[in-house]
């Protein structure tokens, strides 16, 4: 990322390599309520994301900048986050849903067996779980 900083604002540029559009269009989200953002892609590489501030924003559009680039690390590690764990918390959710009689059919498995890696459910059966199929049967 670098920072360019101009008269009346700032350039923030974006590898496009490291970071998701989701994680850039996510982070600057959390700063429209401070400046202006406008996002461009000038190439395959790279994101533009020029920041004016509002009227009456005591704030550089450097240091939005710079609070930006922090903003867009903590976004990339939630999309990752949830990516890796989005199969265990739709299942707890649906455990939760099902106690609480929430659900009509209740979820497969049971609470000793969350993610069914011991005894898979037909709709599981051919799912992977990291390089071990959860076909295969764990001790």
């Amino acid at each position: 990322m670098e920072i360019v900083a101009e008269e009346g604002s700032a350039r923030l540029l974006v590898d496009r390599r490291v970071y998701s559009r989701e994680a850039l269009l996510q982070a600057c989200y959390w700063f429209t309520d401070r400046a202006y953002l406008l996002i461009a892609s000038p190439n395959e590489e790279s994101y533009e994301v020029l920041i004016r501030t509002k009227p009456g924003q005591d704030v550089t559009p450097s240091t939005v900048a710079g609070e930006l680039a922090n903003a867009l690390i903590d976004s990339e590690l939630r999309q990752l986050v949830t990516k890796e764990t989005g199969r265990i918390r739709e299942l707890i959710f649906a455990k939760a849903f099902a106690e609480g009689g929430l659900l009509a059919d209740p979820p497969a498995g049971d609470d000793r067996d969350p993610v069914e890696l011991r005894n898979p459910s037909p709709a599981t059966a051919t799912e992977t779980l990291g390089r071990r199929k959860v076909t295969d049967r764990l001790p």
